[in-house]
């Protein structure tokens, strides 16, 4: 008689309860490290939303940012082709390796994520993200990596910047970085009392879907970043007056006026009221009319 397990059962079988989870955590002499921001989720339910979300694939090659002690790492890895750990913490990563050791779909890195050379073969992007370096992990997935899906446990504020909407007190320079990038999708939201230890704040899960195209040239994103960076740094002032003063780089009154007028700005709009498409423009007009 030959026995077949469908995926959602096997991923069921290989997801821990928060008491096997304390029990492994115990057992391997390992505690969450504050310096790196560590909570793990030690909620069933959760997991197994998680990992229903991420809907792994069979011919799936998955990049885990910070596993930790493997708790997604486990169902993952019964599911795709490939799965690629990048684990900062020591203790973790030797504990990984060890229980992975037999599993040849699995490699663990012990490295910073935010320093090691990017995978190119990875198609999905997962991690349970450290709050103190959330930013500048998404910032480093949507510049250097071709990942087609991300998909984030963040701070639930951090989530919110990322779906603001210009003109609003959450909409940052972040939000329009990012979504350059991707289109981005809130998934639900995870109370603290779901991690270990528990956080102060709320998280939320989110998918990112990474844009077909992105309609700037090199010269033109580096244009695009000093222009977003000059317009948050100054969000409360006209934009006009934030393009004169700019630590990033500055434009001349008649320069910035030909610009606006050519884009249909209004001369008293602020930066913080631009919507992605408006800096796109912008950066494409200044990249093909400044002549400094």
């Amino acid at each position: 008689m030959t026995m077949v397990s469908s995926a959602s059962e096997k991923k069921k079988r290989s997801i821990l309860n928060k008491k096997e989870i304390l029990a492994y955590l115990k057992e391997s002499g390992l505690s969450p490290n504050k310096a790196y921001g560590q909570h793990f989720l030690i909620s069933q339910k959760y997991i197994e939303a998680i990992v229903t979300a991420i809907s792994p694939q069979p011919d799936d090659c998955i990049l885990e940012i910070g596993p930790g002690p493997g708790i997604l790492t486990a169902p993952l890895s019964r599911l795709v082709k490939k799965l690629i750990c990048v684990e900062i913490d020591a203790g973790f990563s030797r504990i990984l390796a060890e229980q992975f050791a037999a599993m040849t779909q699995v490699t663990i890195v012990h490295d910073d994520f935010l320093k090691v050379a990017p995978v190119d073969e990875c198609t999905r992007i997962v991690g349970n993200l450290p709050y103190n370096v959330s930013s500048q992990i998404i910032f480093r997935v949507a510049k250097h990596y071709t990942a087609l899906q991300c998909f984030f446990l963040i701070q639930k504020e951090m989530a919110a910047r990322l779906i603001a909407l210009p003109g609003s007190a959450m909409y940052s320079a972040f939000t329009v970085g990012v979504q350059l990038y991707f289109d981005v999708h809130k998934l639900f939201d995870i109370p603290p009392h779901a991690f270990y230890p528990a956080p102060k704040v709320h998280s939320t899960f989110v998918k990112l879907i990474r844009k077909k195209d992105i309609p700037l040239q090199d010269n033109e994103k580096e244009i695009f970043e000093q222009l977003v960076a000059t317009a948050f740094w100054a969000r409360r002032k006209m934009l006009k007056t934030a393009l004169k003063r700019s630590p990033y780089g500055t434009y001349d009154e008649s320069f910035i006026e030909s610009a606006f007028d050519a884009l249909g700005f209004d001369p008293k709009v602020r930066g913080e009221e631009l919507s992605l498409q408006d800096f796109i423009a912008l950066a494409q007009y200044c990249a093909l009319h400044d002549k400094r």
